[in-house]
């Protein structure tokens, strides 16, 4: 049985969550494997439009299972991250929109792979948490990238070296999560937001999240990416739809 589902709750939507309740949804090596798997899969298939990362059993991820670390040799454990770092780089160079539905605990690798979705939704009941110190590690996933993007260096060098624990409101207000829904509304939500940007133009929208991954950059390298990217625009598909949707008032369809 794998430990990873993947549905497609709607066309165009790929729903991937990993499923091991009994575990809280933590990390083992198959299931590292399978969530680069499902999506490498989801990523390259040309009817996917977004990608959903939800949750089975309650909880989104739990971290990493402490049990699966137990004797690793500094080579073991290198090989482990790098497997770890091929996860990272497919969601984060991800080109389609990655929305994260968390219920129950992110914390560890789980609070790393929601920070890697392009919105995260998040259930009042829900937590992201970053306590690496309490078990002597330092932070993986990518969160020392991710973390100070989403909330600011400060904030940020905060959160990691106090191992923080954040829950529902106090995780809004400290810029973890975008939206915070009632306990067990979270992929409901999160199915809406994949909805509708899975209908935004998929070209201009890939161009704007590489463009956001290569901050900070000089207003110099700013305004020519922008150059670069819109003249493309202007002699795309996309531009001509959208510009003959404007003149018919009618809603543009990118697809």
């Amino acid at each position: 049985m794998s430990s990873v589902t993947i549905t497609t709750p709607e066309a165009g939507v790929a729903r991937i969550a990993i499923d091991r309740p009994d575990k809280r949804n933590a990390v083992d090596p198959e299931t590292r494997g399978a969530l680069i798997e499902a999506y490498g899969s989801a990523l390259a298939d040309d009817k996917v439009h977004a990608l959903l990362l939800g949750s089975e059993g309650g909880h989104f991820c739990a971290g990493g299972d402490i049990g699966s670390m137990a004797g690793l040799d500094v080579a073991a454990a290198r090989a482990r991250m790098k497997q770890n770092h091929r996860l990272v780089r497919l969601l984060i160079e991800a080109e389609k929109p990655v929305i994260a539905a968390v219920e129950g605990y992110a914390v560890g690798a789980g609070a790393g792979l929601a920070l890697l979705a392009d919105t995260i939704v998040l259930a009042d009941g829900g937590t992201i948490g970053f306590p690496f110190f309490r078990v002597g590690l330092t932070p993986d996933y990518g969160i020392l990238y991710t973390l100070p993007r989403r909330v600011g260096a400060a904030r940020a060098r905060g959160i990691l070296f106090h191992a923080a624990m954040l829950r529902g409101a106090d995780a809004i207000d400290a810029g973890l999560a975008d939206e915070l829904v009632p306990d067990g509304k979270a992929e409901e939500r999160g199915l809406e937001l994949a909805r509708s940007l899975a209908a935004m133009p998929p070209h201009a929208f890939g161009l704007v999240k590489r463009h956001l991954a290569m901050a900070p950059l000089s207003l110099e390298s700013t305004l020519e990416m922008e150059a670069m990217a819109q003249s493309l625009g202007f002699n795309g598909a996309e531009f001509a739809e959208g510009r003959a949707a404007f003149a018919d008032k009618r809603k543009p369809n990118f697809r």
